[in-house]
């Protein structure tokens, strides 16, 4: 039996007709009757009744259809699978990265790799966490760098970092005279419970960070009070700017602060929380070595910065 013997066999069984089945394979009919014939007969099973009323399958031809089904997917995905790395293969590095303060380091990054690799052309894409994710995933980009995945069941996952989850207040607020001191936390730690009826800011439900929000906000057992949403934590943080009201962000985005005198940031939660920032890939045990080299020269930039 080969991979023919499987992909015809489905399709008579699916249509439960040779004429419909024909048509979805662009052969005669008579000759995908002729060859299913003899798939039976090389089998020793009849896989369908013919009917007056088409084509029903036996039990033996509901078990084929079950296993080869299963059969074609793998062969599909082994497909896939082959022109995702034949793509990688064809020195390019397809990289997204977050807009966050992380991205401080891609200069230093691309400089060096440019230096290791000088014949690899790098494509580095800006988006938001799920773009990067989805584009990962089918194929479209060879790595990414995010916080936590959401649909880390086919991905590779590896963390590089921690961030704060931190309180960006406007400094009109004056909270800084509620706040204490916490040894080993990089700002002030607050209450997150004062902000009770305060109108905040706060990211929508496209952005996957409102999932860690709203599973924070129930471990701190805190209803916010949800003043106006937008789609982007650096925008968030430019209303909090504006006065318009309090927002949460992860210390990633800290860099996007530009009016600092007008701002007043704080760790949140008990224990502190935090969020992990990593680099996904399809599969890690595929990237050709180039991919790894980069991967490790963003990892020394941070460990370098970190200094």
């Amino acid at each position: 039996m080969d991979i023919k013997d499987i992909e015809y066999a489905l399709s008579v069984i699916k249509n439960r007709s040779f004429t419909l089945a024909a048509e979805e394979l662009h052969v005669s009919q008579p000759a995908l009757s002729k060859y299913f014939s003899n798939l039976e007969r090389t089998l020793g099973l009849q896989l369908a009744d013919r009917t007056s009323k088409g084509l029903v399958p036996t039990y033996a031809g509901e078990r084929f259809y079950l296993f080869a089904s299963d059969i074609e997917k793998a062969i599909q995905a082994l497909d896939t699978e082959m022109k995702r790395i034949m793509v990688m293969q064809k020195n390019r590095l397809r990289v997204g990265m977050i807009r966050n303060f992380h991205q401080q380091f891609i200069a230093h990054t691309i400089e060096s790799f440019n230096r290791r690799h000088p014949d690899i052309e790098l494509n580095i894409t800006q988006e938001l966490s799920k773009d990067i994710e989805n584009g990962v995933a089918r194929g479209m980009l060879d790595i990414g760098f995010i916080s936590e995945p959401s649909i880390s069941r086919s991905l590779d996952y590896r963390a590089l970092t921690e961030n704060y989850t931190l309180l960006a207040a406007p400094a009109a607020m004056k909270l800084t005279d509620r706040a204490v001191d916490v040894a080993g936390l990089p700002f002030p730690w607050i209450d997150i419970n004062i902000l009770k009826n305060v109108r905040m800011v706060m990211q929508d439900e496209s952005c996957r960070f409102r999932k860690f929000l709203d599973e924070f906000f129930s471990r701190e057992h805190f209803v916010p009070n949800i003043g106006m949403t937008t789609q982007s934590t650096p925008d968030a943080l430019h209303f909090a700017e504006l006065g318009v009201g309090p927002c949460i962000i992860s210390d990633g985005y800290i860099g996007y602060i530009t009016q600092p005198k007008r701002i007043d940031v704080f760790c949140i939660g008990t224990p502190p929380a935090t969020t992990k920032f990593g680099v996904i890939a399809k599969d890690f045990s595929l990237l050709p070595p180039y991919a790894d080299d980069f991967i490790e020269i963003y990892i020394s930039a941070h460990i370098y910065a970190a200094r």
